[in-house]
């Protein structure tokens, strides 16, 4: 947060959003004790600095009391990414982070603190989640969701045998379905 503050006191400093949770989510369990996003946020606030946030953790309500206030200037927008509804596949596919009906929970309460809220449905798996695309944004849009993108699954090369792996040990008889899509 500091370095940030430094940043936007520079004197040549140009205002643009900074996108907060495009590589790796803000909101892991860490940041329960660090509160690095929370401090972020908190200078972004400080500084009218406009923010994008992408997360997968309901975890984002914690900073509602600085969300609100930033929607009200038009400076914030949250997605939530939500591939699935299944709770058993999301604890698969993507453990430690909210459940599927937690990240829907997360959207009303942003919703309803007047912050805008998205959800990208993200990854699409062939087979796995693909048939999940249309109930995730009906749901999504029930609790308050007003913007929707979705990502097609990447399998960068280095991590296919891992991929490959966790699919024939969790959904074996899918596993090579998913993969000749893949």
């Amino acid at each position: 947060a500091e370095r940030l503050r430094e940043e936007l006191s520079r004197p040549g400093y140009r205002c643009d959003v900074i996108s907060i949770g495009a590589n790796t989510d803000p909101y892991q369990p860490v940041e329960r004790d660090f509160k690095i996003t929370r401090g972020i946020l908190g200078v972004c606030a400080e500084f009218n600095q406009p923010v994008g946030i992408v997360t997968k953790n309901a975890m984002v309500e914690r900073d509602i009391d600085i969300l609100a206030p930033m929607a009200r200037k038009k400076l914030v927008n949250v997605f939530i990414s939500c591939n699935n509804l299944d709770h058993d596949l999301a604890r698969r596919l993507e453990p430690r982070c909210s459940a599927p009906s937690r990240r829907l929970q997360a959207m009303r309460r942003l919703s309803e603190a007047g912050v805008p809220v998205g959800v990208i449905v993200a990854p699409v798996i062939p087979f796995l989640t693909d048939h999940q695309i249309e109930p995730v944004l009906e749901a999504a849009w029930e609790q308050g969701a007003r913007q929707a993108g979705y990502i097609l699954m990447r399998l960068p090369w280095e991590v296919k045998d891992l991929f490959k792996d966790w699919l024939e040990r969790h959904y074996p008889l899918k596993a090579k379905h998913v993969m000749s899509r893949v």
